[in-house]
């Protein structure tokens, strides 16, 4: 269901509707429900989540849609979801958030004639009557009671989603969902998050300073003097992950694994827990992916410059990553092609997915990819790779070799968003897209084109028996809402020798060994190559167009 309130919104146009900085109104409310969500709240509330600012509020004035097309959503969200979005519209936030409540069981209501401000209100509103049926406040009964605890919940997870200050970083608002939350503690019809009980002895003056320590930390040369002001912001604020994944970190760079892993499991379960990242400059799903490589240092794990790498291991710094580029620009001036081997990558067959953030994305987010994936059935078209194979091979491109399918990914907005917020290849060597095989279909050994790119695959359907993927020498089942990341380079073969489809959605991604700077420049060599192939194609046609002209006679 989440799937299809997503497509309406996109298809509504709220992911061209400017919400917060560079935000639009569609990553908010994908953001509020994901909160929702980890916060376990019901469905229907979670669902809620997804609609709560598009008939506009007394704080947020756009309108995605007028009250009048209610029934269209209650129709897609359910009753439940659609009555607690129009409630949350129409209900004033302070009466709500004062705390009176508790006892209030007619709170005043918002005139959606309000929206109307400034140059687009009329001199005199007309009366209700004499306004357009899509203009007129649907007649609803004020919320009260489980209904009037589930806005306060709505607005708590609204506020989480925002909270941050205008670079990312931690602001204050963790002691405002504390207060908002205590006249909802011994109410039995709502889910409290777990990490209130958490900051019950937290003040402001605490969370500040785990603020101000924090920033310092992060700001801090020292070792230290870094690790003792991380460890004053973990603890004046035991519900933020992000000092302990820091600690972490400073722990396995000077080799104490076993203090990294600890803290690295303290961060974690502190992030499961609240929900959101504090420190919104990684999305939360970097976090975690963070915490997880942490806790099982097996490659080790970085982070710089305050971003997490998006690699598996150590690559090489900015000046061998150029001399290891050029190395590969004269190979491709020899060998007259931009793909092949790229130079002295390690290489193995398969990786270990916890290494790579937009997997934590992809899982976190598999029911409701897999609804937008199946609701492309009629885009599924023959594979048309030149792959020995034995039965049927269905594909749907969201980005082919630099191109992106804008009708695909506007229809499949979750998995868009995974897809262009975290370090996929979208240039001419990359390739992301849903592959169906169909039952009792083989696809031959065969090898990819460059090591420059990993392939992750998300399950989304998976029957039972026999269907695997081998790659080198080992073979592997796919899991539905699991994702699997290999090489392709290595040789590599796919069977479903079952009765039913087998779905997956297939990402590419850039080889973990190549550095932030190598991917910049391939990045460029390939945006390059196909604006200049553009060109020529369009030069061509032109010059044949001419030729199949005949020649003008002088009169």
């Amino acid at each position: 269901m989440a799937a299809a309130i997503i497509r309406r919104l996109a298809a509504e146009g709220a992911a061209q509707h400017a919400h917060r900085g560079e935000a639009t109104l569609l990553d908010h409310l994908i953001g509020t429900y994901e909160i929702m969500r980890r916060w376990h709240q019901p469905e229907p509330l979670q669902h809620a989540a997804l609609l709560h600012s598009v008939y506009g509020t007394d704080v947020y004035r756009p309108r995605l849609l007028p009250p009048g097309r209610r029934g269209e959503l209650r129709a897609i969200a359910g009753a439940d979801a659609e009555r607690l979005a129009y409630l949350f519209s129409v209900t004033p936030r302070g009466p709500l958030l004062a705390g009176t409540h508790r006892w209030a069981h007619d709170l005043p209501r918002r005139d959606h004639r309000d929206d109307l401000a400034g140059e687009d209100r009329p001199a005199e509103d007309p009366p209700a009557e004499d306004r357009p049926a899509e203009d007129r406040p649907a007649e609803d009964p004020p919320a009260e009671g489980a209904e009037v605890d589930a806005l306060v919940l709505l607005h708590m997870a609204n506020l989480a989603e925002q909270g941050r200050a205008p670079d990312g970083s931690p602001a204050r608002w963790l002691v405002r969902l504390r207060d908002l939350a205590e006249p909802l503690i011994r109410n039995d019809a709502v889910n409290l998050p777990a990490f209130i009980a958490g900051l019950a002895a937290v003040g402001e003056a605490d969370e500040a300073l785990a603020i101000d320590a924090y920033r310092q930390a992060v700001a801090e040369p020292d070792a230290a003097a870094r690790a003792d002001r991380l460890a004053l912001a973990a603890a004046a604020c035991p519900v933020v992950a992000e000092p302990c994944l820091w600690l972490a970190h400073l722990a396995l760079v000077r080799g104490d694994v076993a203090t990294a892993r600890d803290w690295a499991r303290q961060g974690q379960r502190r992030l499961l827990v609240l929900g959101t990242a504090w420190d919104k400059r990684l999305t939360f799903d970097e976090w975690l992916a963070l915490a997880q490589r942490l806790a099982n240092p097996d490659d080790g794990a970085l982070v710089a410059g305050g971003r997490a790498s998006e690699r598996v291991r150590t690559a090489p710094g900015p000046s061998a990553g150029r001399q290891r580029f050029h190395r590969y620009v004269e190979a491709v001036a020899t060998a007259g092609g931009l793909l092949g081997v790229y130079p002295e990558l390690e290489s193995r067959p398969w990786l270990d997915p916890s290494g790579f953030p937009l997997v934590s994305y992809l899982e976190s987010h598999a029911e409701v990819i897999r609804e937008e994936i199946t609701a492309l059935e009629p885009r599924f078209q023959r594979e048309s790779e030149r792959i020995r194979r034995a039965g049927d091979w269905d594909v749907v491109f969201l980005y082919e070799r630099g191109r992106r399918h804008d009708d695909v990914c506007d229809a499949c907005p979750v998995t868009t968003r995974g897809i262009e917020s975290h370090a996929t290849m979208r240039t001419a060597s990359g390739l992301i897209y849903a592959s169906r095989m169909r039952a009792g279909t083989h696809i031959h050994p065969h090898r990819g084109p460059t090591n420059l790119r990993v392939r992750c695959h998300l399950g989304l359907t998976v029957p039972d028996g026999d269907c695997a993927i081998r790659v080198g020498d080992e073979t592997r089942r796919w899991t539905a809402g699991k994702c699997l990341v290999f090489d392709d380079f290595f040789e590599h073969e796919a069977w479903n020798h079952t009765d039913a489809d087998r779905i997956v959605l297939i990402v590419d991604l850039w080889h973990p060994g190549l550095s932030d700077e190598e991917v910049r420049l391939l990045e460029g060599l390939h945006g390059y190559t196909l604006r200049y192939a553009r060109q020529l194609h369009r030069y061509w046609s032109a010059n044949a167009r001419a030729a199949a002209q005949p020649p003008a006679r002088d009169d």
